[in-house]
């Protein structure tokens, strides 16, 4: 019975296919600082994507508050007026 081959892991770059164990220690260096820095992309990108969405709640909330603290800000002057 015929073993299976393993398959070797294979880095793809740019839709072109490269044996990792083929590369020079350099390359497999050069390889995982720039897997290094599309992971660190991917999470960059999916923060600014939370802090959109956190930014439209606390935008929000924020006219809420503020309309809360005008119409206060109203009934205090009046209730000062109306004791003077």
């Amino acid at each position: 019975m015929a073993k299976k081959q393993k398959e070797k892991p294979m880095l793809n770059l740019d839709g072109k296919e490269y044996a990792i164990e083929d590369m020079t220690d350099a390359q497999k260096e050069l390889a995982s600082e720039v897997a290094k820095n599309q992971n660190h992309v991917n999470d960059l990108n999916n923060k600014l994507a939370t802090n959109l969405h956190v930014n439209e709640q606390l935008s929000a909330t924020l006219k809420v508050f503020n309309e809360k603290h005008q119409q206060g800000v109203k009934e205090l002057k009046k209730a000062m007026e109306s004791a003077a």
